[in-house]
């Protein structure tokens, strides 16, 4: 083998299923097609793309094995965080407005700000965790002290 003549007496080409890992035919892969775009090239030299499982250090920044935005990894195998500007579910964001700077309606941390969730936010005066009005702290999150 690897002389361009098998131990089956056959022509040692890329395709025929045998990988050569002698010159002249050193081959990283042979899957027993001429094809590219399936892990192996017709040069039978080993593919990578995105959606592959595996992580290319040159072009990806993670590889999950598929090709879905939403779960952490994007179909284009960029990392999905919060301040992306993509809400995604599965890290339990409810909105995500391509920053981490808290604003009038999105948290630092992609939750919604929500007025009656107990949480103070920069934009509240006061929340007490309910929307009742006559309580000290107003349905919208302003003082009810009077004066």
């Amino acid at each position: 083998n690897g002389d361009g003549c098998s131990s089956t007496c056959r022509v040692e080409v890329c395709g025929d299923g045998i990988p050569q890992a002698t010159a002249p035919r050193l081959e990283e892969c042979d899957d027993g097609n001429a094809l590219s775009g399936d892990g192996c090239s017709s040069q039978c030299k080993t593919e990578v793309w995105c959606g592959d499982g595996a992580v290319n250090q040159a072009s990806e920044e993670c590889d999950d094995d598929g090709n879905v935005s939403g779960d952490g990894c994007s179909s284009t195998c960029k990392t999905e965080e919060c301040g992306d500007g993509i809400t995604q579910s599965s890290l339990e964001e409810t909105c995500d407005d391509g920053n981490t700077a808290e604003n009038d309606s999105c948290r630092n941390d992609c939750t919604v700000i929500l007025c009656g969730d107990g949480i103070r936010d920069p934009s509240e005066f006061c929340d007490d965790g309910n929307n009742v009005n006559g309580d000290g702290c107003s349905a919208f999150c302003a003082s009810e002290v009077i004066k």
